[in-house]
Order: C-alpha cells, then sequence, then structure tokens
C-alpha cells in the first residue's frame, strides 16, 4: 500500500467525489476476475465507481470490469455508510503497509473493511503448505490494530465481532 499523506488526502477527497449513496454498490463488498486471472477485492462507491483495495488503491471506472457482490457477506458486512468511513480509516491506518499477495492483500484490507475479518480465501485455498505459512489465509493482527486504531479516532465504528 505504502502512500505518502499528500497522496491519502487527494484518494480520500477523490473517495468523497465517487460516492452515490443510492447505487446498489455503495458502501458493498465486490470482487471481480482481472486480466490477471486473479480475483481482485474493492468497496463500492457508486455505479460508476470501485475503490480498489489492491495496488491501485484509488477507485477506478468500473466498467472495465464486470464486478460483483461478495456472496455469503450479507448478515455480517456494516451498512454501507459505515462501511465507507471504515474504509477512509482504514487508509489512513494502514497506508505504510505493505501489499503482499500472501500477507496483507487487496481480499485482507476489503473484508476487513466491510465486515471486520482480515482474511484473504484465495490464500487459504492455496495448496498446502501455503495457506499455513500464511495464517490459514487470516491476517494476524490487523483487526486489533484497527480497533485499536478506531477507538483513538472514531469509536462509533467499533465492533468487536
Amino acid at each position: 500500500m505504502s502512500i505518502s499523506e499528500h497522496e491519502l488526502e487527494k484518494v480520500i477527497d477523490q473517495i468523497h467525489h465517487s460516492i452515490d449513496p443510492s447505487s446498489q454498490f455503495y458502501g458493498k463488498l465486490l470482487n471481480w476476475k482481472g486480466n490477471d486471472g486473479f480475483w481482485h477485492y474493492g468497496i463500492g462507491l457508486s455505479d460508476n465507481k470501485i475503490f480498489d483495495t489492491g495496488r491501485g488503491m484509488k477507485p477506478f471506472d468500473n466498467h472495465y470490469v464486470k464486478a460483483k457482490f461478495v456472496r455469503k457477506v450479507e448478515d455480517i458486512a456494516f451498512p454501507p455508510e459505515k462501511t465507507i468511513r471504515r474504509l477512509i480509516y482504514a487508509l489512513k491506518r494502514f497506508r505504510e503497509w505493505e501489499y503482499g499477495l500472501l500477507g496483507w492483500n487487496c481480499e485482507h484490507l476489503a473484508r476487513l473493511v466491510a465486515t471486520n475479518r482480515p482474511i484473504s480465501y484465495e490464500v487459504k485455498k492455496q495448496p498446502w503448505p501455503i495457506p499455513d505459512l500464511n495464517h490459514g489465509g487470516k491476517h494476524p493482527h490487523a483487526k486489533e490494530d484497527f480497533q485499536q486504531y478506531l477507538d483513538k479516532n472514531d469509536s462509533t465504528l467499533l465492533n468487536r465481532s
């Protein structure tokens, strides 16, 4: 991830200018198959914009991809407004974390933001020993780090589930 404070402010401004609360995608956990053959994850901002929680770390026009709602998260996902607020705080908290396909990837961050569960099922389903070497796909301390950050900055967003 690793973006400067100045770049972070520009990204947050882009998020605010991209959101449309009337969109079916607003604040939803989304995924899409990239040209590289991998699944990518992000947070919907509007009918036309998705926030890429991977290496892009910015909103992009979703007409280039066939984004889908991530299944089986409806009962654990936060309300859209809360998800967007959590996204902005997560960018602030994790802006200096290095992206890594196995240890800290777009799925870990997107799921942490949308469901409070920093797990990558893409890592989890890799052949042995990859999942075992990577905490079964779960990030070992991102959830606790994020909760501590929220506690200091906006305790209304805390959810200890």
